[in-house]
């Protein structure tokens, strides 16, 4: 029997290709809906986790007037059910940066896409499932917007910031752009001697067994020092404070920041951050080349903006888990917000990106004024 001619398979694989992949599509129970300018695609997604395909939920948003470019959301923590203070859950993670960054960016004309890694951190493991999701979410928009993204972009916060400082360093990376808001994974050096400090620190100053300390105690001084969070902040020391006591210490290497962004990165931080502030200054005096980076800092907010949903799940931690009291997660919810920075940060770098337009200086601001 003569084999098939060339052409003949060719015509073969034409008509039979759209059966396999519409059967191998890695969506499934996927609900569309219309919403305000666009419509929403909600389901699980397949992806490979350390070669085991798993399901997440995701989301995409496709605007009606759209312009051509994608987000990409990471958000924090390693996902799962969100819960607010009482600990009932109020939602799940692939919706957790819609009210920082990824109800502004549909908004203005840009495709999102996010992954709820539920139960995967910063990790590697986390850094992988998000560029398998990121690859997967950019195909699926060029289905439904019918073309090809031009651009892509990376928006992370926290321990996502940390997976969007692994795609910002990565040579190649698919992205265009990265937005790291109080991003984890800055500096391993200045963590470890952070964590170190503290844990020996914090026994002498834990106001349940040390009451009434004044701010200029030495004591108290001292841990500032150590945290990198002014004195004024120690109502929110407690939560890191008490995390750290009872750490283990980390065994083995830890990878470390490259510090060489391949692409455009700007950070948005709060200069009472106690989680990551130390890290992200330091890996602001590291970066090369500088021209790539920049850090905006805003007083006197923290690891989460007050109006950011997502601190009721801090709130949750610090008051059922950790057991402290409510004055520490009533802390949590009245910080200042650095939303309108994340937002005006990302406007930034679009320019950045598509027009060449360097952004503002690394600097830091009061909230709510603008960059200069």
């Amino acid at each position: 029997m003569r084999p098939m001619p060339r052409w003949c398979l060719s015509i073969l694989f034409a008509l039979i290709a759209p059966i396999g992949v519409f059967a191998q599509s890695p969506f499934s129970s996927e609900t569309a809906r219309a919403i305000q300018d666009g419509r929403e695609y909600k389901g699980l997604v397949s992806i490979d986790v350390e070669g085991k395909p798993v399901n997440k939920r995701y989301v995409i948003r496709v605007p009606a007037k759209w312009n051509g470019s994608l987000v990409i959301g990471a958000h924090g923590g390693s996902g799962g059910d969100a819960v607010d203070r009482s600990g009932k859950k109020y939602g799940t993670s692939e919706t957790a940066l819609d009210d920082v960054i990824g109800d502004y960016v549909f908004n203005n004309g840009f495709a999102y896409a996010s992954v709820d890694r539920d139960a995967i951190g910063g990790s590697r493991a986390g850094y992988a499932l998000t560029m398998q999701f990121a690859t997967t979410a950019r195909a699926e928009v060029t289905r439904l917007g019918k073309s090809t993204p031009l651009r892509m972009y990376i928006a992370g916060l926290s321990a996502g910031g940390g997976i969007t400082r692994m795609i910002a360093e990565a040579m190649p990376t698919p992205f265009d752009g990265a937005l790291i808001i109080a991003g984890a994974g800055g500096d391993v050096i200045t963590r470890l001697d952070r964590q170190q400090r503290i844990a020996a620190l914090w026994p002498l100053i834990d106001p349940r067994a040390h009451a009434g300390l004044s701010n200029t105690d030495p004591k108290i001084v001292s841990y500032a020092e150590a945290i990198g969070t002014p004195v004024e902040a120690r109502r929110l020391w407690p939560y890191t404070g008490a995390g750290a006591a009872n750490a283990q210490r980390p065994t083995g290497t830890v990878e470390n920041s490259t510090a060489k962004p391949s692409i455009p990165m700007i950070e948005v931080v709060g200069t009472w951050d106690d989680l990551v502030i130390r890290e992200i200054r330091a890996y602001r005096d590291r970066v090369e080349p500088k021209d790539r980076h920049r850090l905006y800092q805003v007083e006197g907010v923290w690891h989460m903006s007050g109006d950011d949903d997502g601190v009721q799940g801090f709130q949750y931690a610090a008051e059922s888990r950790i057991k402290l009291d409510k004055d520490v997660a009533d802390a949590m919810g009245e910080s200042p917000s650095y939303i309108p920075t994340v937002r005006e940060a990302f406007d930034h770098l679009v320019r950045w990106v598509e027009n060449g337009s360097p952004p503002p200086a690394s600097q830091t601001i009061k909230p709510g004024s603008r960059l200069r």
